[in-house]
C-alpha cells in the first residue's frame, strides 16, 4: 500500500495515512476513505514522504506494518516519474534503435 508519512514523533515508529476512493453501492457516488496505519520505521522517513508499507507480523500491540521504500515527497512526482518510464518503453517499442544506414545501402549494392 502507499501512504503519507504524517508523524514521526514515536521512536522507531511513524503514522501513514493511506487513502483510496471508493463508491457508494446505492447512490453510485465516489468518495475518499482514509485509514491511520502505526509503521515500523527503520529508515528513518520524513514528515510528509510519500511510502510503500507492507503488512508483517506484529511488532508490538499496534505496530504491524512496516515501510519497504520512500517513493517521494509528493503523488504528483510519483505520478510524473512513471509516465515518463511508461513513455519511454513505448518509444522504445515504436521505434526501434536505427541501424547504421551505410552498410545496408552498401551490401545491397
Amino acid at each position: 500500500m502507499i501512504g503519507r508519512v504524517i508523524s514521526v514523533k514515536s521512536n522507531k515508529t511513524a503514522t501513514v495515512l493511506v487513502e483510496r476512493v471508493t463508491k457508494h453501492p446505492l447512490y453510485k457516488k465516489t468518495f475518499i476513505r482514509s485509514k491511520k496505519y502505526l509503521v515500523d520505521d527503520a529508515i528513518e522517513v520524513k514528515l510528509g514522504d510519500i511510502v510503500d508499507i507492507v503488512n508483517c507480523k506484529p511488532i508490538s500491540k499496534k505496530k504491524s506494518w512496516k515501510i519497504t521504500k520512500v517513493l517521494g515527497k509528493s503523488l504528483a512526482e510519483i505520478a510524473e516519474e512513471q509516465m515518463k518510464e511508461k513513455a519511454e518503453e513505448a518509444i522504445a517499442e515504436v521505434m526501434p534503435k536505427e541501424k547504421d544506414k551505410g552498410e545496408g545501402e552498401n551490401g545491397s549494392a
